[in-house]
């Protein structure tokens, strides 16, 4: 979190994402939790879009079908851009 130079806190996209994980753990309406966490519930509505945009970006799902023609166990492996690779043996 950093103060800009007329006194409004800026807070990076890593912070935003904690700040909307206690938000849905909370219970609590927005208005409500940004009036306990001293936030803007406009930035706050702003940032919360980002991030349910960007969350229904992720998790498709791809059907990966055996080759044709193989007889005995196949395996494919998945590289994901984090770094994560997915290996299936069957």
């Amino acid at each position: 979190m950093q103060m800009t130079s007329n006194g409004q806190v800026q807070r990076s996209a890593a912070e935003w994402s904690t700040i909307i994980a206690r938000y849905r753990q909370s219970g609590l309406g927005s208005q409500q939790f940004c009036e306990q966490e001293g936030l803007t519930l406009r930035t706050f509505e702003k940032w919360y879009g980002r991030m349910r945009r960007s969350e229904t970006s992720k998790g498709r799902l791809m059907e990966v079908k055996s080759p044709l023609g193989t007889a005995g166990p196949w395996a494919v492996e998945v590289a994901l851009p984090t770094g994560v690779r997915l290996r299936v043996r069957g």
